[in-house]
């Protein structure tokens, strides 16, 4: 973990632990604290639009979803995804995407 801060408030109840149980004491709470916690993981995004007929529909969905997550769906005569992936996969995604739909769709981004 990077830049992390725990703090650890602890209301005197009468009882004086002094000072290695005290200690012991903050240290188990701020061990227990971040371990409910739990750690997310936190990655620059990029949000795209794409338009395509429905022909297309599936094989287009199966990449968005392994680059990414559709954020919002419009189907009429065609259907448009708005969708965001990670930036780091970015250019690999679009070589997939000009690959898969033989360079007739193209992204623009959002």
């Amino acid at each position: 973990m990077h830049n992390t801060v725990v703090v650890v408030t602890r209301y005197f109840g009468g009882i004086k632990l002094g000072f290695g149980r005290l200690s012991r004491a903050y240290r188990e709470t701020a061990v227990s604290a971040i371990e409910d916690a739990g750690a997310v993981e936190v990655f620059e995004e990029v949000r795209f639009r794409i338009r395509f007929g429905y022909p297309d529909l599936q094989k287009i969905r199966r990449l968005v979803e392994e680059y990414g997550r559709i954020e919002q769906e419009k189907y009429s005569d065609t259907v448009e995804f708005e969708f965001l992936i990670k930036k780091d996969f970015e250019e690999e995604f679009h070589e997939k995407m000009a690959k898969l739909t033989k360079n007739k769709i193209e992204l623009e981004k959002a």
